[in-house]
């Protein structure tokens, strides 16, 4: 059935490539996963994605296009293939069975009423995962636990399975038991206020300068714009502005002609090329830990960079530097806006309190949620000065985002 040198291939993989991907992960194994150097790191040029899509075939080869070209010698090695399954009686697994086999293992027996009915509606689930104990007695059953919010609407028991996850009280945030916040103790500065000291202040520095309505306003650091950005320069309050006022002609171009078609077919690509390269890590996660960087690279392999430089230029920006500024302007927008249950987790996730339940997954799993999580790290890592800069334009770059749904090229801002 297989030839000599398929066969050492096939071993190759097992003792050199396997091993490799099936070491234990750590959340500092990934942290420099999400960086981007726009300028030395190198990527695929659209042919090689193209040819590495269409020539991936996950089941077998048929080796023809059309019924005219079944005629000649028939394909030996097809046919033992295809004779071998007939005669085998071993289950063959379900695609996305051990996935989902390990999502049930993990969430709470109480959330099966409101999973297991959808399951059954799935076509050709796998029969392991139906008759799973827990999920088999939820067949064509209504939950019994109804949130308080929906216990009055009508004819609710005709909901669909798929939303029967909206009926668990747990999945409104008004249920939730309110969490007793301590009570900050007095503090006392250790050093006296000093009237005079103040008094010399206000000589050297007048606030009647700094004011809104001042007669000779002081241009400072926030009122300029940075010479060459990068990824670690800080940003300036100008520098936000500058970039808020580009977000309107990216979008006019994002919806004008073929462009959305050809960043959704290269992000196809994309995801399907580098999860190959890396299963462990998202692809997806990438837009989110560096949304514009990632958009530029897309922008140069579908050979667009000359229009899209040319809408940034207007506002002084070359590609890679407007990528750099953006994504500092939306992780330091994000960081100002982030929730306090969200800051919570992530610090919880770096401290490496719930390595022992993510420890419980096979490894390829432990990779996937390692690397899930520092990039969410990612996406709200601003340094302090940038997140100041950005409050004082953030009305006017939220107004830009709003007009576009908190979206630049079809890339979320918001992930809250």
């Amino acid at each position: 059935m297989f030839s000599v040198r398929q066969i050492l291939l096939k071993l190759l993989y097992v003792v050199f490539l396997v091993p490799s991907l099936l070491q234990a992960k750590t959340l500092s194994d990934y942290q420099d996963t999400f960086r981007i150097n726009l300028e030395e790191d190198t990527m695929p040029t659209m042919e090689e994605l193209e040819s590495y899509f269409n020539r991936e075939s996950r089941y077998y080869n048929p080796k023809y296009h059309s019924v005219w070209e079944l005629l000649g010698d028939f394909d030996t090695d097809f046919y033992a293939r295809i004779a071998t399954y007939g005669i085998n009686e071993k289950r063959l697994k379900w695609e996305e069975e051990d996935m989902i086999l390990e999502y049930l293992a993990v969430i709470p027996k109480s959330m099966y009423p409101y999973i297991g009915p959808m399951l059954f509606e799935v076509p050709n689930m796998s029969e392991k995962v139906l008759n799973l104990p827990g999920i088999k007695e939820t067949k064509n059953q209504f939950p019994k636990r109804i949130a308080p919010q929906l216990k009055d609407v009508e004819n609710l028991e005709f909901l669909s399975p798929t939303f029967y996850l909206l009926l668990m009280p747990e999945m409104w945030p008004d249920n939730e038991n309110a969490i007793e916040i301590p009570q900050m103790t007095p503090y006392y500065p250790k050093v006296k206020y000093d009237p005079e000291f103040f008094a010399a202040l206000k000589k050297l520095v007048p606030p009647e300068d700094f004011m809104p309505n001042a007669d000779k306003k002081r241009l400072g650091r926030s009122d300029m714009r940075t010479i060459d950005p990068d990824s670690d320069t800080l940003l300036t309050a100008a520098d936000v502005e500058a970039f808020a006022h580009t977000l309107p002609a990216i979008e006019n171009w994002y919806q004008s002609g073929d462009n959305e078609f050809k960043l959704t077919r290269v992000s196809v690509l994309l995801f399907n090329y580098e999860y190959a390269q890396t299963p462990d890590v998202l692809a997806a996660m990438r837009e989110i830990a560096n949304p514009c960087a990632r958009l530029v690279q897309k922008v140069r392999l579908i050979g667009k960079e000359r229009e899209f430089g040319l809408l940034v230029a207007k506002q002084g920006f070359t590609l890679n530097e407007w990528a750099y500024t953006c994504d500092k302007s939306i992780k330091a927008y994000r960081l100002s806006r982030i929730s306090t249950s969200l800051m919570q987790a992530l610090r919880m996730y770096k401290q490496g309190l719930f390595d022992a339940e993510i420890e419980k997954f096979p490894i390829l799993g432990q990779g996937q949620r390692y690397s899930t999580i520092q990039a969410l790290i990612t996406a709200y890592q601003a340094p302090l000065s940038d997140v100041m800069e950005v409050r004082k334009k953030r009305p006017l770059l939220e107004s830009m985002l709003k007009q576009t749904g908190y979206r630049i090229a079809g890339i979320t801002m918001r992930i809250e």
